[in-house]
């Protein structure tokens, strides 16, 4: 699948040794297929097949060469969100939640059955428009429905402030 090649939207950080109680811990890195993107950037909707992947990461040391802070460790899981009318139609927009993780093996499966409800209740309740949780990567949130050119080329972005003194 090859997505680490694919759009970079970003990484949540939810450490476990800060917040005990959190769903998923540590970093969630958040990849989705480019040509997804692309109309997601266009229209600002996600066209059938548009495939977000999720990758789960330890903490790993918190302390580096440039102060201390929290790093990603060990891997913990790979799953994905799927958007597939056709193979999902009786879904909430058609999503459905995969994943390749097998800890007692320790390694990834093949396949995945489709998760339905274990992850698509969160999402829908939580997520806008019940699918992705795009409000919550800038690289996402920025780009829906921008239109033609690319958001990371503006001088001007959101968020962006002078300080006063």
């Amino acid at each position: 699948m090859n997505y680490r090649e694919w759009i970079f939207a970003g990484t949540g950080t939810t450490p476990k040794s800060v917040y005990p109680d959190v769903l998923f811990p540590d970093f969630q890195n958040v990849y989705i297929d480019p040509y997804s993107y692309q109309l997601w950037k266009d229209t600002g909707s996600f066209p059938d097949g548009t495939i977000v992947v999720k990758e789960i990461t330890t903490l790993g040391k918190t302390n580096s060469p440039v102060g201390r802070g929290f790093w990603q460790g060990d891997y913990i899981s790979l799953s994905a969100e799927v958007k597939s009318q056709s193979r999902f139609p009786d879904t909430h927009g058609n999503w459905n939640f995969f994943s390749w993780t097998n800890r007692a093996e320790e390694k990834l499966n093949d396949k995945s059955p489709a998760l339905g409800a274990a992850c698509s209740n969160c999402h829908v309740a939580n997520a806008p428009e019940g699918g992705v949780f795009y409000n919550h990567f800038a690289v996402l949130r920025d780009a829906k429905g921008f239109g033609k050119g690319a958001p990371e080329n503006l001088s001007t972005r959101k968020g962006l402030q002078q300080k006063t003194e």
